[in-house]
């Protein structure tokens, strides 16, 4: 569901969430509605929150490009 867990329990909040807030318009009424809004704002905000984790490296670890890649060679008979 997400990449770690805490993404996959914002997933499910926001489903949730949005289950309820439909459901709660269409028919459930009032405290549904108002409990879904709940947890898709808490869902949106925990999204918010650990947003700056997704292209974080850890310490001492730096990006490496692939091994192989160098500069093409020029075509034969190109200046």
């Amino acid at each position: 569901m997400g990449a770690n867990s805490k993404q996959g329990w914002y997933l499910l909040v926001f489903i949730i969430g949005f289950t309820f807030f439909v459901a709660g318009l269409a028919y459930l009424g009032t405290l549904f509605t108002l409990a879904g809004l709940i947890c898709l704002v808490a869902s949106l905000v925990g999204f918010y929150q650990i947003k700056p984790l997704e292209h974080a490296t850890a310490p001492g670890l730096s990006v490496v490009s692939p091994t192989g890649t160098s500069k093409p060679d020029r075509a034969v008979g190109s200046h």
